[in-house]
């Protein structure tokens, strides 16, 4: 993906950015609703580790605010989807003026991290200039691409760092267990298909919102999350609902039996290569509190290979809301907590 930017935006951002790395020269304050990291000056010797660690904190704030204003442009709130992206500019400039103030710090981990705080930064600027002229299509491909290039950055940044270093926000929370897979969860919450539920702070948030399954516009992924590691199996989480009046025109009332049948008649080869059915059941699992089917299978992805797959989904009203999650084989168990967690979250709220 190429993003074309006109030389006089690339010119203003670099000016910005270079006022910004005189600003922060010696200690830095950042303090922003809800938000605050206080950084100090260090030795030499501690120079790399703390500015990488300390450019990760801000990126962190810059992710959540992305997904913030993630959450609102599918809520069809522009103005508050602009207000979070120019925080979020303030953060990424401050993370840029603190990488880049670390003269002696030439290592190949920085000089990425500087590289793609700059990209996100073009993006940003981007989402809003779009937004402004009405070209909403345009604003959503920029604000997923930035979301993407943010969960790499802290990805990378943070291969190296313990988790509870990261200053937590006011809307995450840090799962104190004993396990190696302790994350710090956000809140997703979706007003116009008035759902919420809790996801890792570090994973990708995707705005999709379009059509899944066999009946026209039926059915919609609302929203996606996944963290943008293959060498951990690439988790990937999903939400969505289907109008069910649509899926069973002919029933005035859809039983779980019958939503589970459905969904397994669209699961096969054709779209799961080497599908295999490993379970299906309507008794023992729940979803927003309401009885719920369960479908386990594998197949084998044509670029990742073999990967596993569990849906569980229930009957609201006249919509069904579905969640799945996916991994590789090998790291399916690792990541299943986590996706227990964000299934256990899931709330109906309107």
């Amino acid at each position: 993906m190429v993003v074309v930017v006109q030389f006089k935006i690339l010119s203003d951002i670099m000016i910005t950015i270079l006022c910004a790395v005189l600003v922060f020269q010696s200690t830095v304050v950042v303090s922003m609703r809800g938000y605050a990291i206080s950084i100090q000056p260090v030795s030499t010797a501690a120079a790399a580790t703390s500015t990488v660690a300390t450019a990760m904190k801000l990126s962190t704030v810059a992710k959540m605010l992305v997904d913030n204003a993630i959450q609102e442009f599918q809520s069809n709130n522009i103005n508050n989807t602009i207000t979070h992206l120019q925080r979020a500019e303030q953060e990424l400039l401050s993370s840029i003026a603190i990488v880049g103030n670390n003269h002696n710090n030439s290592s190949a981990s920085v000089s990425t991290s500087m590289a793609q705080l700059l990209t996100i930064l073009l993006l940003v600027k981007n989402i809003v200039q779009s937004l402004d002229s009405g070209d909403y299509g345009k604003g959503q491909k920029y604000l997923n691409l930035a979301e993407q290039e943010l969960g790499r950055n802290i990805l990378g940044v943070s291969s190296s760092l313990n988790p509870q270093t990261i200053t937590s926000t006011s809307n995450a929370t840090f799962n104190n267990s004993n396990d190696n897979y302790s994350f710090l969860f956000s809140t997703y919450t979706n007003t116009k298909y008035g759902i919420k539920l809790q996801y890792p702070y570090n994973w990708v948030i995707e705005d999709d919102d379009y059509a899944t399954g066999a009946a026209g516009q039926a059915g919609i992924q609302i929203a996606s999350f996944y963290l943008p590691d293959v060498n951990n199996g690439l988790p990937f989480f999903r939400i969505g609902t289907d109008d069910l009046t649509k899926e069973f025109p002919n029933l005035q009332k859809v039983s779980i039996n019958q939503y589970l049948h459905r969904s397994l008649a669209h699961k096969n080869s054709t779209g799961f290569p080497g599908f295999n059915l490993i379970e299906s059941d309507t008794s023992n699992r729940r979803l927003a509190d309401n009885l719920a089917y369960i479908v386990v299978w594998t197949y084998t992805h044509p670029t990742y290979g073999m990967r596993k797959s569990i849906e569980i989904a229930t009957i609201l009203g006249s919509r069904g809301y579905f969640v799945d999650y996916t991994a590789d084989t090998k790291n399916f168990s690792k990541f299943l907590p986590v996706a227990e967690k964000m299934i256990e979250s899931f709330q109906k709220t309107k």
